[in-house]
């Protein structure tokens, strides 16, 4: 490790940064207090102004609350947008608060699921096809789409333990994927037009010395490969293995100490793009020397290079 990226982790030990979503080669962060969308490719930064929202402040500092928060980006030849969707649970009913980064409302949107299910906690919503979606505890899925503000349920029935499966997206075939791990293989599904899951691929799942290895899962999935992650003994840390869809070969991608705090791994799609401030019609948000200084360590570790 260089001496520069030395010295960002020094200054990271101090503080707790939580990644709330990636889309589109952005990064949704919250860090200090503040609101952030990052590009880790070009080191740029825009801080938002999150004092409108009344879900923010209640979900920033407890990562089991993280799910709650979808991150959209849209963009054309010309123009790049996004959108932070804050889904709000109320027994029954689920509501929306969306924010274009300037400013903070609540849809008039709501759904009304005819089963009581809570969000699977941890489980980070997807975005595909223009929406976002949320994986229950009993299977089904609320679908919102930040655009036009429509809602539905998607019925779906899936028996799963929520430490060893993983929601996901195969954006090839433009379909969303749940992936079930055991000791012996993993098992990818792919959510049908009828809302029922098939079948798609099975994996054998790589073979663990219980000497060493404390549990893994799966991280990470899209049509190329497959990222799980196990952890070993508190003084060896964690291993990231990667598992190649069109080869079907294992291989080790790297290993994560074990005084790095990390909680969560994130796919990302390199960009140069980047959604700028319009300070003609907002007023635009300065970043502190603080928070300069803490975003520009956390961006500093990121390895764009891989």
């Amino acid at each position: 490790m260089s001496q520069g990226k030395k010295k960002d982790c020094n200054v990271l030990t101090t503080e707790r940064c939580y990644i709330f979503g990636s889309c589109s080669g952005l990064l949704l962060l919250s860090y200090i207090g503040g609101l952030f969308i990052a590009n880790p490719v070009t080191k740029q930064f825009r801080i938002l102004d999150h004092s409108g929202s009344k879900l923010i402040p209640t979900i920033a500092d407890h990562k089991d609350r993280a799910m709650c928060v979808g991150f959209a980006v849209t963009r054309n030849r010309t123009t790049m947008r996004f959108k932070i969707v804050c889904i709000l649970e109320m027994q029954t009913v689920f509501r929306f608060e969306i924010s274009d980064g300037y400013s903070w409302r609540l849809s008039e949107t709501t759904i009304t699921p005819n089963s009581k299910s809570d969000l699977t906690t941890l489980m980070k919503p997807i975005y595909l096809d223009n929406t976002l979606h949320w994986l229950r505890n009993d299977g089904s899925i609320i679908a919102f789409n930040p655009e036009t503000e429509e809602a539905r349920l998607i019925p779906s029935r899936f028996r799963f333990d929520h430490r060893n499966t993983l929601f996901a997206a195969n954006e090839n075939i433009n379909r969303l994927t749940l992936i079930s791990k055991t000791v012996k293989r993993i098992s990818v599904y792919t959510l049908l037009e009828d809302s029922k899951w098939a079948l798609a691929k099975r994996i054998k799942n790589i073979s663990m010395d219980k000497r060493d290895i404390r549990y893994s899962n799966v991280v990470a999935y899209d049509d190329k490969c497959l990222v799980l992650r196990e952890f070993k003994d508190i003084k060896l840390g964690s291993v990231v293995h990667v598992y190649d869809m069109e080869t079907n070969t294992w291989r080790v991608l790297g290993a994560i100490c074990q005084h790095a705090t990390v909680q969560k791994l994130y796919k990302i799609t390199p960009s140069l793009f980047f959604v700028e401030e319009d300070d003609e019609k907002h007023k635009v948000v300065v970043a502190s020397n603080d928070q300069h200084i803490y975003l520009n360590a956390v961006l500093g570790v990121i390895d764009s290079t891989k």
